[in-house]
């Protein structure tokens, strides 16, 4: 268990308020952190990942005070950041042979098992002999977290880690995710609510520095259950639901707009329709807008 207590964040620069007084839980399994860009997420990884140290608040871990017990805490963690630039002239096995000298692993034969199994684990077998400046987007997100699952980790912090990803590296990427998860935490950042829909059941909601939900997402989307409809109908139609309810969808078919919204009452021929992670995140952001 991960418990963040009022954690608040300043930057120096302009004392920008990146996070303001930011508290939740993170249990076992897969949490998906959601956000905007610009929402604070970036920050509170770095925070946790102990890269950056928070203005006030505290973070535990099983208890124990991170910032006092950062060297404990380090060795339980895992932590692939947005960026994925993995020194391109070496290949998987000289990168991951450096991070395990990095991470304390003197023996050669030790390291040799461990990156064998990082690489079967990622599946990257086969691509030993490449260097990773010639990988794909998603081959350096699997050896991102190749390195990360060094010493296997009890907790993974990953940072944004399917954008621009293709559809199929991104649906690898996911179940890979799924398969790594089963006895550790993951904690999981994205501003695209399709990456966590079904890997997710607890997530945080950050908008501007604070946490407008935490808990379970299923309770989060039947908070619209019931009262989430969709229209194809005009742009008069669309413009009075941007007045009268909270869209959360607008796209064109034939000329006609399909909107999805949030109103206690159907408008015109409207229908019911089953509500999704994106439209309840939507709806909790007020909608979305021109």
């Amino acid at each position: 268990m991960i418990e963040i207590r009022e954690v608040t964040k300043i930057y120096p620069m302009g004392k920008k308020k990146a996070l303001d007084n930011v508290s939740f839980d993170i249990p076992n399994g897969i949490f998906g952190l959601i956000g905007r860009n610009g929402a604070g997420k970036t920050t509170l990884m770095r925070i946790i990942a102990t890269v950056m140290d928070q203005t006030g608040g505290a973070i535990y871990f099983d208890g124990k005070e991170l910032k006092a017990n950062r060297d404990e805490f380090r060795k339980s963690l895992g932590y692939l950041p947005q960026s994925t630039k993995l020194m391109p002239r070496l290949n998987i096995v000289e990168f991951l042979d450096y991070i395990c000298i990095m991470k304390g692993v003197k023996d050669k034969k030790e390291r040799k098992e461990k990156i064998a199994e990082a690489i079967e684990t990622v599946g990257l077998v086969g691509e030993e002999k490449k260097k990773l400046g010639n990988y794909s987007g998603g081959m350096l997100r699997r050896a991102g977290i190749a390195q990360a699952l060094i010493e296997d980790p009890k907790v993974l912090i990953i940072d944004e880690p399917t954008t621009g990803l293709d559809p199929e590296e991104r649906l690898y990427f996911l179940n890979l995710l799924s398969r790594i998860a089963m006895e550790r935490t993951i904690i999981f950042s994205t501003h695209i609510t399709a990456d966590i829909e079904n890997l997710c059941r607890n997530i945080c909601i950050l908008e501007q520095g604070k946490v407008k939900y935490t808990g379970d997402k299923d309770d989060f989307i039947d908070g619209i259950r019931g009262r989430l409809w969709e229209i194809e109908g005009t742009a008069e139609d669309e413009a009075k639901l941007r007045q009268e309810a909270i869209v959360t969808s607008v796209s064109y078919v034939d000329g006609n707009a399909k909107v999805r919204y949030v109103a206690d009452e159907a408008y015109g021929d409207s229908v019911e329709v089953k509500p999704t992670l994106e439209d309840a995140y939507i709806h909790a952001l007020g909608g979305v807008k021109r």
